[in-house]
């Protein structure tokens, strides 16, 4: 872009590369390897697992609150001070993980993820790039979102050997507190560089419909007023919900499912970062599919690799063909884990 004979920057790049070092650390870090800890607390502490895993329970239905509120919040504060406040709950959340001595203290610390997650990761990176983001949205959103995997990849590599060294049961809190060093950076980098956009004319949706690709999102959507009254709209939410929920608690047990069947911790970690570098093309397919082809498409083909993940859960032993489907799982299912990500808010749209 030209003004006056002299290149002008885009900053909408700067925000975006913000939204991708967001969702890398905060989901990546946080959200992606919390699975490598449940074994190591709970052997570590003495803590029956089922207990432990209520502070997922926590995180979630805080998450689930706050995003209800999230349209609210973002009008009110915007969306540089909840981002900021995001990352200083997942400061708070790996500060008291880190010293955490009982069963309350860890389900104080899955309401400040929850927290943070709300307000770091999917939904708010989604906003944030539907209001800087004028065209080629899908693919944009899926490239930001593949951080998640770039992050997961990175983390798994580095936490795991802090979380299982040998002779240091509580290796897990030198992890988070390395975490919580990684947390700090990224929140004072985008204290100083992000900024709320002021104008939102370039969104205008009659102005914006123009210039989308038919097959993606050329389709606008449609007033609240009017989608409340069709019954597939809810149909459509049932199912995006259903299939959020049964991919979230798959993502959560797979990991100690492996370690309880005696799989090599290195083997599952070298998988885990595996399945997270191929999320990061997945997530970046996923975004390029809906806006050349559509969602109907998209969806079918994450659903179908979302079935064989299951099968593959299913049939899983500690076995030479048990290590196979252990692959074929994680491939498969970081094809459908964007149905989750990605493919949400696209759909909210």
């Amino acid at each position: 872009m030209e003004s006056k004979g002299k290149l002008k920057f885009d900053y909408t790049w700067v925000i975006i590369a913000l939204c991708f070092l967001s969702v890398m650390v905060g989901l990546g870090f946080c959200s992606s390897g919390r699975t490598y800890y449940l074994t190591a607390i709970t052997e570590a502490l003495n803590i029956p697992r089922g207990a432990f895993s209520l502070n997922d329970t926590f995180r979630y239905v805080t998450t689930t609150i706050v995003n209800l509120f999230f349209g609210s919040l973002i009008a009110k504060f915007g969306s540089k001070k909840l981002i900021l406040a995001g990352f200083a709950s997942l400061i708070c959340f790996t500060v008291i993980n880190s010293v955490a001595e009982s069963l309350y203290m860890f389900y104080i610390g899955g309401i400040f993820l929850g927290l943070g997650i709300a307000w770091t990761g999917t939904t708010m990176v989604s906003a944030i790039l539907n209001k800087w983001c004028t065209k080629n949205k899908g693919t944009i959103t899926g490239a930001v979102l593949a951080a998640n995997g770039l992050g997961g990849a990175i983390s798994v590599q580095i936490l795991t050997p802090i979380i299982f060294q040998e002779g240091n049961k509580f290796g897990y809190r030198e992890s988070y507190h390395l975490v919580t060093a990684i947390l700090i950076v990224t929140f004072i980098i985008i204290a100083i560089f992000y900024k709320d956009k002021k104008s939102e004319g370039d969104n205008d949706p009659k102005t914006y419909a123009k210039k989308r690709k038919a097959r993606g999102a050329g389709w606008i959507g449609m007033d609240y007023s009017e989608g409340v009254k069709k019954p597939y709209l809810y149909v459509g939410m049932l199912c995006m919900f259903m299939t959020g929920m049964v991919l979230q608690g798959l993502g959560g047990i797979a990991v100690p499912y492996m370690y309880d069947l005696k799989f090599d911790i290195g083997f599952v970690a070298t998988l885990s970062s595996i399945g997270s570098i191929v999320m990061i093309f997945t997530k970046f397919l996923t975004g390029y599919m809906y806006d050349r082809f559509g969602m109907r498409l998209t969806m079918n083909i994450e659903i179908s690799c979302a079935f064989i993940s299951v099968f593959c859960l299913i049939f899983l032993t500690n076995s030479a063909f048990g290590r196979f489907l252990a692959a074929l799982r994680l491939i498969v299912g970081n094809v459908a884990l964007p149905l989750e990500t990605v493919m949400l808010p696209l759909f909210a749209s």
